[in-house]
């Protein structure tokens, strides 16, 4: 989703942009790249200067020149806000996006005069009078300067901001939906993804599980259950079941330690992820393979392996429900 602010001045632009951000969205504002072609050039980015350069680039490179260079940048973010849009032509390359919004944010002339006083956005010098004949100077120009008159008239949304901040967020929410911030899976978590996807690979359908050894985040084995290989699987043949349990099966971290064993690699210290807790068998097995973590996102059966780990030093990690996700890897 791309959202796209305009409004007059200090009717709120940025607040909306700095919420959005929480939202989640990538924030771009045209007049940042407008202060950084500025100081390329040695200016100083008053408010005047930054008018007149807008102007002069949308008459040199085109009018949506601006609103290309913040793409550029904002490459590979699902969600966009693109703020200090002050012409219709620099949403050209956006307009047609799927779930486009353009947001108008405006407020009485009283407040927005007193909020840019406090906010130092205007000299002492600027009288109000002053202040409504700027408003009316960036109201209407010509194909390629500052239009806000022509913005404001094909807005999707138009926000009145004359209240709280909590108000604002209440009517930024009303735009653009639940959109959360995207939050990174712990190390944990991406781990035991990845141990049940390995999982999908397992034979014996009376449980699917997979295991994956790593260390310093490097995944160093990988196995899921099923019989010997070369001999026929359970989903072939059916199981060879005894006490209850299927004996053609080889469990998936006896498998990602017999991987680690033929390919010569050291797991001594990592950390094993297995889709369900060991049984005791197993348990025994990653403790003298020098398995210092056992991560698991179901426990099943065998408690005696609670009690032992605690007596070998080797830390059980209930990740049923990926809570706590800072464990190191």
């Amino acid at each position: 989703m791309i959202i796209a602010i305009t409004g007059t001045n200090a009717a709120g632009k940025d607040e909306a942009a700095q919420y959005l951000e929480s939202k989640g969205f990538a924030h771009f504002s045209l007049s940042d790249e407008l202060r950084e072609i500025a100081r390329e050039r040695g200016k100083d980015p008053t408010r005047e200067y930054l008018v007149s350069l807008g102007n002069e680039l949308r008459r040199l490179y085109g009018k949506p020149y601006l609103t290309e260079r913040v793409l550029n940048k904002a490459k590979g973010n699902p969600h966009i806000v693109i703020s200090s849009v002050r012409n219709p032509g620099e949403l050209e390359p956006v307009a047609s996006t799927e779930g486009f919004k353009l947001v108008v944010l405006d407020a009485p002339a009283e407040i927005r005069y007193q909020r840019a006083r406090a906010r130092g956005r205007i000299g002492e010098e600027v009288t109000f009078e002053k202040f409504i004949r700027m408003d009316a100077e960036e109201m209407s120009g010509a194909e390629s300067e500052q239009n806000l008159h022509r913005l404001i008239a094909t807005a999707d949304v138009r926000i009145v901001n004359d209240g709280t901040l909590e108000e604002l967020h209440r009517k930024l929410d009303a735009v653009v939906g639940s959109i959360r911030r995207r939050e990174r899976a712990s190390w944990d978590e991406y781990f035991m993804n990845i141990a049940k996807q390995v999982a999908t690979r397992s034979t014996c359908d009376r449980k699917f599980c997979g295991a994956v050894i790593v260390r310093d985040r490097v995944i160093l084995s990988t196995g899921y259950n099923g019989s010997i290989s070369g001999a026929p699987h359970c989903d072939e043949v059916g199981h060879m079941m005894e006490n209850g349990h299927c004996m053609r099966t080889i469990h998936a971290e006896m498998n990602a330690v017999a991987q680690a064993a033929k390919n010569g690699v050291n797991i001594h210290g990592s950390t094993i992820y297995i889709t369900a807790s060991p049984c005791w068998t197993c348990f025994k097995l990653l403790c003298n393979a020098g398995i210092k973590r056992i991560c698991y996102s179901e426990f099943y059966r065998d408690e005696r392996i609670i009690e032992a780990a605690e007596q070998v030093g080797v830390e059980l990690v209930d990740l049923s429900r990926f809570v706590g996700g800072d464990g190191e890897a």
